[in-house]
């Protein structure tokens, strides 16, 4: 037997996503035992043991020794046979799975060896590279699916439609533009800036939506002098909280330098929620910040101190940060803010700038009936343009 044929014959596990703190990591076992490796490692949560699946059926289960670690696995395909299976980030979690693996049979190799051969998409290959990176479950999984090929088979079909039906093509490719705007945030999240006046509790509201004490509060009223920022999640969607000074006029220069980084983040910000104390009268500083802010999230605090006055709640979300009252619903509104329209489990969504050019350009050339230069140019999103090592933001 050949060196060429002794390659071929072998069953490989590789680790195809980069060494990360991804919410998700991705294997893949491939050769002739594949199928038969991986089952016999696969402890499935219900049901028939995974050489039993149908193929692309998302199975769930554990692997490894102990407990292990609770995993996805599927079977990808039967000739040649290959399994993905999708355990959680980190490199504990990863040794677990491979380690397991390696142990019946499965001989570990780099990404860079399995690279010829490989029949997987551009697109699927650079939804493994973000995934790493995934911050948390809920954007691990959107990856996920396009790993699994779910926008590989949306443009698939507008393909189909280019000729027989421009209208619904053009319509679609829309729709997938839209979804950009989600797609290119998987990975980096959102920033929200808390802006008010000085001691209205933003610090506090901070800690109450971050979940943990990052901003030291005191009892004795005081201003941030500088941008404090936290990553959390907020619904499932990573972001990064500001606390930022207090906005008023000053003339002590460190306040100053505050407040005008408070000002730049944000002009720069996704959101802004603006701060007021309930337990006190607006002032001429709160009008002020109103009228600057009218698309702003406005939050009236402290609303377990009597209140000197009425927060609408059509206009106004009422909360108490020390108390934690009203902080769940805020956390919810923000997140339907940030993301007014998330995708259905299984839908194509494109997650890198270079999408966009390519989508618009193939709109922009379907509306003018130049089919076949719309065709060519949505097809470079299934060639280099696509490709895992190009692109990165």
């Amino acid at each position: 037997m050949t060196d060429h044929d002794e390659t071929a014959e072998r069953t490989t596990v590789t680790i195809v996503t980069p060494e990360g703190r991804g919410a998700v990591s991705v294997l893949r076992v491939r050769g002739p035992r594949a199928i038969e490796i991986t089952s016999q490692g696969f402890r499935p949560l219900h049901g028939s043991p995974l050489s039993q699946s149908p193929l692309r059926r998302l199975r769930l289960g554990r692997i490894g020794a102990g407990m292990g670690d609770e995993v996805v696995a599927v079977v990808l395909a039967s000739g040649p046979p290959e399994v993905e299976i999708q355990c959680h980030g980190g490199p504990g979690a990863v040794a677990l799975v491979a380690d397991a693996l390696q142990a019946l049979g499965a001989e570990r190799v780099s990404v860079g060896d399995q690279t010829e051969g490989d029949s997987r998409s551009p697109i699927v290959q650079a939804a493994d590279i973000e995934l790493a990176g995934a911050p948390t479950l809920r954007t691990a999984e959107i990856l996920l699916e396009q790993a699994d090929g779910a926008l590989d088979r949306e443009l698939q079909t507008i393909l189909d439609r280019l000729d027989r039906a421009p209208n619904e093509a053009a319509e679609a490719l829309e729709t997938l533009l839209e979804r950009l705007a989600l797609g290119t945030r998987l990975v980096s999240g959102w920033s929200v800036v808390l802006a008010g006046r000085p001691n209205v509790g933003k610090s506090r509201l901070l800690n109450a939506l971050a979940g943990f004490e990052r901003a030291i509060v005191a009892p004795t009223p005081g201003t941030t002098r500088d941008a404090l920022g936290v990553r959390t999640a907020v619904d499932g969607w990573p972001v990064e909280l500001f606390d930022t000074a207090g906005l008023r006029p000053s003339d002590e220069l460190i306040e100053a330098q505050g407040i005008a980084r408070a000002r730049a983040l944000q002009g720069k910000a996704d959101l802004v929620v603006l701060v007021l104390d309930r337990s006190e009268g607006q002032t001429t500083s709160d009008r002020h910040l109103m009228d600057a802010m009218p698309q702003a999230l406005w939050v009236a605090n402290k609303v377990d101190l009597p209140a000197a006055w009425l927060a609408a709640p059509d206009r106004y979300l009422n909360v108490s940060a020390k108390e934690g009252s009203g902080v769940a619903q805020l956390a919810h509104e923000i997140a339907r803010r940030l993301v007014p329209s998330p995708p259905a489990p299984g839908l194509g969504v494109p997650f890198r700038e270079e999408h966009r050019r390519i989508l618009r350009d193939s709109r922009d050339a379907l509306l003018r009936g130049q089919f076949a230069r719309a065709r060519a140019t949505l097809e470079e999103l299934t060639s280099a343009a696509g490709s895992p090592d190009r692109n990165r933001r």
